[in-house]
């Protein structure tokens, strides 16, 4: 029989996605939109992915983005700015709103 070999584990980084999460109002995000991915995570959510000039970045989708989005189609230039937290009609979790805007 011949010898055993380890396998071992790639040593190079992984690059970890990045996430935009906006914290304060009027906060944007510009750049190419590239990737829609659907049903991800355990809500089943969007996850949009725009390329920067700093790189990829991940955006999760929400109730309001959604529909914003859905008007705008890949590879288009698009920008995203967080207009906040608004208060939810049964008073508990507030949800994000955002401005859409793009360009082909």
């Amino acid at each position: 029989m011949s010898e055993w070999t380890e396998v071992k584990r790639d040593e190079e980084k992984v690059e970890k996605p990045t996430f935009w999460e906006p914290a304060a109002i009027g906060e944007t995000i510009q750049g190419k939109y590239i990737d829609l991915e659907e049903d991800v995570g355990q809500f089943k959510s969007n996850l949009y992915t725009i390329r920067t000039t700093e790189g990829e970045v991940k955006i999760w989708g929400s109730t309001v983005l959604d529909e914003l989005m859905r008007k705008v189609n890949l590879n288009n230039e698009v920008r995203i700015t967080f207009n906040g937290k608004q208060p939810s009609k049964s008073g508990k979790n507030p949800w994000k709103d955002f401005k859409v805007e793009y360009r082909e």
